[in-house]
């Protein structure tokens, strides 16, 4: 999910749960999963499709709260 999407999600109606955990084809990074209340689940991406990934906790910390999230489970 682009993180337009995931803004406009979370201003409808939110999700019942954020994840952040490490990127199974690189385990030095971590990725995001979404989950909506309807139970699909979805990867965080960048607007050009490209899966939100890096070993940079700050970074994914600070795009969650620009989406408005304000808590995240993580997996290390």
């Amino acid at each position: 999910m682009k993180i337009s999407a995931a803004k406009k999600v979370q201003s409808d109606d939110g999700f019942s749960l954020v994840e952040i955990r490490r990127n199974p084809s690189g385990t030095g990074e971590f990725i995001v999963i979404l989950y909506r209340h309807d139970g699909k689940s979805f990867m965080l991406a960048y607007e050009n499709d490209t899966v939100l990934s890096t070993p940079d906790l700050e970074h994914i910390t600070l795009m969650l709260k620009d989406i408005g999230l304000k808590k995240a489970e993580i997996y290390l």
